[in-house]
Formats: C-alpha cells, sequence, structure tokens
C-alpha cells in the first residue's frame, strides 16, 4: 500500500485520529489545574573517622585500615539515616524551625539516602519548598551534632566526624519530569488514535477508490461518477 493510500485512511478517520488526542488533552489540563509541584531540596556530607592513635613502635600500615573503615562507616551512615532514631531527631529539630509539628513518619518518607565514595547524598522531597529545605537543615545538624552517637561510641578516639559538602540552601520543583509525563500522554494517545483509525477501516465493509473496487471485485473499473460536491466544484 501506498503512502498516498495511508494517508486517505486516516483522513477518512480523522475524527479517530483526534478524539483520542483530544481526550488525553483534555485529561493532561485537569491534572495540570489540580497539580501541585513536588519540591526537592538535597545536601551532601564527607564522613570520616578519627585517625586510631598507634603507638610509636608498631606499623600504621599507611592508613589503609583508617581508608577501610570509613568506608564502612558510610555505609552504615546511609542505614542510621534510614532509622527511626534518626527520624525522631530530626522531626524534633524540623519542627522547633518551623514552628509546626513534623512527624517522624513524614521524616522517613520524605527523605532518601545515596552515598557516592566517602559522602552521603541526602534528598528531601515534600509537596512545600520551605518545608523540605527545613527538614534537610534539620537532618544534616541531627548527623553533624549526634554523628558519632548514632554508632554508640563512648571513646572521644573513635569519634566520626561530618564535614558538609552542600547545604540544603534552596529546593527544586519536579515540573519537567510532571511535564514529560504530560507530553508522553499525548504522544501515547496520538499513536493510539492513528491505530484506532487503521483498525477501524480495516473492519469497514465500504469501499472508497477505484483501485479498491478493482482489488475487491477482480474487474476493471471503466469508469467513475464524481461525488455531488466534486460535481460543483467542476461545473462552469
Amino acid at each position: 500500500m501506498e503512502l498516498r493510500a495511508y494517508l486517505a485512511i486516516l483522513w477518512r478517520r480523522r475524527w479517530i485520529v483526534l478524539a483520542a488526542p483530544a481526550v488525553a488533552l483534555v485529561a493532561v489540563l485537569f491534572q495540570a489545574v489540580q497539580y501541585q509541584p513536588r519540591w526537592t531540596a538535597s545536601a551532601a556530607v564527607l564522613v570520616t573517622r578519627l585517625p586510631q592513635e598507634t603507638p610509636s613502635d608498631q606499623y600504621r600500615y599507611d592508613e589503609y585500615y583508617l581508608y577501610l573503615t570509613n568506608e564502612y562507616t558510610v555505609d552504615d551512615f546511609t542505614e542510621v539515616i534510614r532509622g527511626n532514631v534518626f527520624a525522631t531527631d530530626v522531626a524534633q529539630r524540623a519542627s522547633e524551625l518551623l514552628g509546626t509539628p513534623v512527624e517522624p513518619g513524614e521524616v522517613q518518607a520524605s527523605v532518601s539516602v545515596t552515598r557516592r565514595n566517602r559522602a552521603v547524598l541526602l534528598s528531601v522531597t515534600s509537596t512545600d519548598a520551605q518545608r523540605a529545605v527545613v527538614i534537610a537543615s534539620a537532618a544534616v545538624a541531627a548527623l553533624r551534632e549526634r554523628g558519632t552517637q548514632y554508632f554508640g561510641f563512648a571513646d572521644p578516639q573513635r569519634q566520626v566526624i561530618v564535614q558538609v559538602l552542600d547545604d540544603p540552601n534552596s529546593a527544586v520543583p519536579d515540573t519537567m519530569r510532571t511535564r514529560l509525563v504530560w507530553v508522553i500522554q499525548l504522544v501515547v494517545a496520538l499513536v493510539a488514535g492513528v491505530f484506532l483509525a487503521f483498525l477501524a477501516d480495516y473492519f469497514a465493509d465500504a469501499l472508497y477508490t477505484a483501485e479498491e473496487v478493482q482489488r475487491a471485485l477482480r474487474t476493471p473499473v471503466l469508469a467513475a461518477i464524481p461525488v455531488a460536491s466534486e460535481r460543483k466544484r467542476r461545473a462552469p
């Protein structure tokens, strides 16, 4: 089938082609009216351990064990941040800063954490930009002030050092991702409309062109009577 034939089918079934994107557009507009952006505040901290004092007559292994300990400490910190003890501390600090109650469950649901080498990357997502920044700031403060206590270390020589690399001074909305989802919905709806148009034409019993008549009846077409609209245009 030639491209012209495909275009003819789409033109005949244009209402089907346009109906699906139109419905999707209405749905997208409804989502846009109801949409509340989610804001994300991010922070990064570097986690290290104090080197253990070694007697002068013992070999220190070029601080190999210190680097290894730092790696394990960062791994443990990611679990500390996901725990309810840390969430309770952050919720208390955030409540004092905001002047409104913040529940530990909200902190656990909004905080996500990953690691990159010895750095801990922390993100807080909320429907309120200020709330996201405050919770992230409270999380960083809790790590700096109580980092060692979360591990239960009483020995000053086993202290955990938390150095802030990136303060959560602002929050960014997720509008770009949401808009991309809306565009994908419209594109999928358009593809679905084209598919339904070809499907409807496939199951239709009508013949629209001389080529279709000749192919269906296996009889040559000798003449064609134009439709009324074409006769009026050709009339002098």
